[in-house]
């Protein structure tokens, strides 16, 4: 048993196992590159950060928002305004769309209608767009949703579409993973040619793609398990990156060690001697290699920057790689030995490369020359580097997507910052509705307003973007004048009819006619006396006519005595007329002396009224002069700066327009609100940071001294993302730079035992990496007319030409360590044969990159342009580096020691 345990370990047959059991595990336990791309899509940031203190934010904003996402759905005529049927025809779409909202998980529907407000920022100036806002539950699946309401709110005439910038993000990311896949089958394919071709074996192209296959998969199973489990950074360029460090470096390896090892088939033919003999010989240049990139990548989790933090995930790649060549291609090659370079079993011949001898005898003949022309070919590029970087999820997308062209579309008719708005959220610690509060927030939108780069803003005062006129004061003393202006007329019509009124009471008159009806009563008195006298004697008149008549008996006595009768009835009827004539003198005398009575107290009334209206006159007129008096200084206060003051009644704070505004643009406990601005241009590399800088200082300084000082503030938006990418990036890339650079050069200075000329090589490589980027940003502008390169490409290519860098000056260190030649008796023949290494390094940079294009992307179309520019650049400046400083370093000592001497 111990025997055949023992052929087992012999034939590393454990260790095939072994690897077999790893990359099952790895295969079975990590998901897929698609879902884990989908996983970490969003850029992350620190608890602190802006984005993170909004969300935190918006996560209580109350009525099952919380974790909501904002969408629009973006309705377009493209062949000018919208009718009234298209109108009702998106209304009845969204009423459909209302009846389903549970199955779609929208939280909160906002139209046209229900935010009549606002109407002006979801209706284009020219009236050929329409916008709809939907919040919908962040917790499903975005991707799958939006498809669903993509073919949902679709409307016959219209253009629809649905977008946000967080659906633009997942499109990205879906096309992110996309490209990796595509661009990883590609390395692979390419990997394998590249051996196959190179050695003329089928066998060796297989055995390759294993080793390397199993490396990709056990690393990327590992990071990602380490990621989840210890919640480190991870980011959607790590399998990518992974990818690239297993294959750029895993196929030199390679090549290396199949090269080494027909080397060693040609003096001992037992194949798991010349295996043993070959791991033996290439074990330490790999380790060092290795173990120089792990430490430095392992380096990169303490950079406060998730994308370079991530990047300890190749600390874990090398070590797993630096296994699976000496130890998994050991199990193939032993048991394999010639017959890995099947069908083309002869060793290839060796061939030299003549520029690097060329260029290297040159430099040896005229040193100056040879640095001067190492400096012309990189100087000029490095002199005018143009550096600009473009941090938009959009640039690797293509106009097909819907997202992509309902953005569009709300640049052309909204403006170009309609798609990226930038939020704010507003914590106050008392209710926002009241008018002290108001009026700080009404401030703060107007301030906002007036920022250079800012389009529009809308908020809880302003939902239009604009005031409305009759919540400020201006409006209010417009109206308070008019009732002043107003009440003056009035009361001046007053003043003229209380002088007319004061006229038309003539008291001289009214005297003159109290004497009349005094004189009048005092007939009347007369008229009664006479009267009664009158009646006395028809009476006594009367009598003697009864004397008479009883006296006289002739006849004419009697006709005389006949008159005399009837003049005796007359007079008893003139006496009856007279007895009820001073009776009715009676009453006339008392209703005249009642009249005259009355008429001298109406008299005194009217005098004194007549005095009492002089001063009620004067006081009107005093009144009158006053209002003019308020009314002029209204009406110059309403022009004046100080009534464009808002202010908001209690029973304005009451209303349907209000209330509904509140609902819309503050939290449930109405502590919360949000204004959103709109920049004039989209997120740009040039001018958001600048903008975002402004933003937040101007808020600040508007917010001190008011009744919101002490509110919590944050920002979020696509431009608040990329401006924080941008600042991290700008901040914390020269640090990754500095951690690949000085940690080489350490490496190198241990290794070689050398300062001097490590520390020219390595510059050497650092201003062919600044010249490759240069070149490709020409390249890029004049063939694709691309004006930024993507933000992500300069840490992709970092960590390639890190690999390469590593692997070549660090065996070049080697190679001058452990040489017994002085320094200048070794450059000529070092150079000579390791041009030929290096020639085929840059075959296999080379194809490797071109497979990157297969992706079409425009930042894999970069990084390869970068990659083949720095290694060709390198190629061609490293023998004269070389030669040339070594030259000068040996020889200006030797001058300097010579002249002393003389």
């Amino acid at each position: 048993m111990n025997k055949t345990i023992s052929n087992l370990h012999k034939n590393r047959v454990f260790t095939l196992l072994v690897w077999l059991i790893i990359v099952f595990i790895a295969i079975i336990s990590a998901p897929s590159i698609t879902t884990t791309l989908q996983s970490y899509s969003q850029p992350t940031f620190s608890t602190n950060s802006q984005p993170a203190r909004a969300a935190k934010l918006h996560q209580q904003w109350g009525a099952q928002l919380g974790k909501t996402t904002q969408i629009n759905i973006v309705y377009e005529n493209p062949h000018g305004q919208l009718t009234a049927k298209q109108v009702n025809a998106i209304r009845t779409s969204i009423d459909k769309l209302k009846r389903h909202q549970s199955f779609y998980n929208i939280r909160q529907i906002t139209t046209p209608d229900n935010n009549l407000s606002g109407r002006s920022q979801m209706l284009s100036k020219d009236g050929s767009t329409q916008l709809v806002l939907l919040a919908i539950d962040a917790d499903q699946n975005l991707r799958v949703l939006v498809g669903e309401l993509t073919s949902q709110v679709k409307v016959a005439g219209l253009k629809s579409y649905v977008t946000s910038p967080a659906i633009i993000r997942d499109v990205n990311n879906q096309k992110m993973a996309q490209i990796t896949q595509i661009t990883l089958i590609a390395l692979f394919i390419a990997s394998t040619l590249i051996v196959g071709l190179y050695f003329k074996a089928l066998f060796a192209a297989i055995i390759s793609f294993i080793t390397l296959f199993s490396a990709f998969v056990v690393s990327y199973s590992t990071a990602l398990n380490l990621a989840k489990h210890f919640n480190w950074s991870f980011c959607q360029s790590v399998p990518l990156e992974i990818g690239l460090a297993t294959l750029v470096l895993g196929t030199i390896w390679n090549i290396y060690l199949y090269r080494k090892l027909r080397s060693v088939l040609t003096t001992q033919q037992e194949a798991k001697a010349a295996t043993k003999q070959t791991i033996q010989g290439l074990r330490f240049p790999i380790i060092v290699v290795g173990g120089t990139l792990t430490i430095l990548f392992g380096l990169c989790a303490l950079v406060n920057f998730n994308e370079i933090q991530s990047l300890w995930a190749l600390a874990v790649t090398y070590p797993i790689l630096i296994l699976a060549v000496t130890t998994l291609n050991a199990v193939f090659t032993a048991a394999l030995g010639e017959s890995l370079f099947w069908p083309s079993g002869t060793p290839k011949t060796a061939l030299h490369s003549h520029y690097w001898k060329a260029a290297t005898e040159f430099s040896l003949w005229q040193p100056v020359a040879g640095l001067l022309v190492a400096l012309y070919i990189t100087l000029p590029f490095i002199y005018f580097y143009h550096n600009s970087l473009s941090y938009s999820p959009m640039t690797n997308l293509t106009e097909t997507n819907q997202a992509v062209k309902g953005a569009r579309v709300l640049q052309a008719h909204f403006g170009a910052g309609k798609p990226t708005p930038v939020t704010v959220y507003l914590k106050a610690r008392q209710a926002l509705n009241s008018e002290r509060n108001l009026q700080s927030l009404d401030q703060l939108t107007t301030k906002l307003q007036h920022t250079p780069g800012v389009q529009a803003v809308y908020s809880l005062t302003q939902p239009s973007g604009m005031p409305i006129e009759k919540y400020y004061v201006a409006n209010q003393l417009q109206s308070i004048g008019l009732s002043a202006k107003e009440a003056t007329g009035q009361l001046s019509q007053a003043s003229n009819q209380l002088k007319t009124n004061t006229g038309k009471l003539n008291l001289k008159s009214l005297n003159r006619q109290v004497k009349q009806l005094a004189s009048l009563v005092s007939k009347s008195n007369q008229i009664i006396q006479d009267s009664s006298n009158l009646a006395a004697q028809v009476t006594s008149a009367a009598a003697k006519s009864g004397v008479a008549d009883r006296q006289s008996a002739n006849k004419r006595v009697r006709q005389y005595q006949q008159r005399l009768n009837q003049l005796n009835q007359s007079l008893q009827g003139v006496s009856s007329g007279t007895s009820q004539l001073a009776i009715e003198g009676k009453v006339i005398q008392t209703y005249g002396q009642t009249s005259y009575n009355n008429l001298q107290a109406y008299s005194r009334q009217i005098k004194q009224i007549k005095q009492q209206l002089k001063g009620v006159n004067s006081q009107v007129t005093a009144s009158t002069s006053q209002l003019n008096s308020i009314y002029d200084y209204l009406n110059g206060l309403q022009k004046s700066g100080g009534a464009n003051i808002y202010y908001i009644t209690k029973a304005q704070l009451a209303d349907t327009d209000f209330q509904q505004t509140l609902f819309n643009y503050a939290s449930r406990n109405h502590r919360i609100t949000t204004l959103q601005i709109i920049l004039k241009n989209s997120p740009s590399s040039k001018s958001t940071p600048h903008q975002i800088k402004q933003l937040t200082q101007q808020i600040r300084l508007q917010l001190r001294g008011t009744s919101l000082s002490k509110t919590t503030v944050a920002l979020s938006g696509e431009p608040i993302i990329q401006s924080l990418v941008q600042a991290k990036m700008t901040h914390h890339f020269g640090t990754l730079l500095l951690i690949l650079i000085i940690g080489i050069l350490i490496a190198v200075f241990i290794l070689s035992r050398a300062i001097l000329q490590p520390f020219y090589w390595t510059v050497a490589f650092g201003m062919s990496a600044l010249t490759g980027f240069q070149l490709t940003y020409l390249t890029m502008h004049f063939t694709a007319s691309v004006k930024q390169l993507d933000w992500q490409v300069p840490l992709i290519a970092a960590t390639v030409l890190a690999a390469l860098g590593a692997w070549q000056i660090i065996a070049l260190g080697l190679s001058y360590r452990y040489t017994e030649l002085s320094l200048l008796d070794w450059i000529l023949p070092t150079m000579t044969s390791y041009g030929q290494v290096v020639r085929y390094m840059l075959l296999v940079i080379t194809v490797l990159a071109i497979a990157l294009t297969f992706g079409a992307s425009l930042a894999m179309i970069e990084t390869a342009l970068i990659v083949i520019y720095t290694a060709c650049v390198y190629y061609l400046v490293l023998p004269m580096i070389v030669s040339s400083l070594g030259k000068l370093a040996v020889t200006l000592p030797r001058k300097k020691q010579h002249s002393q001497d003389k």
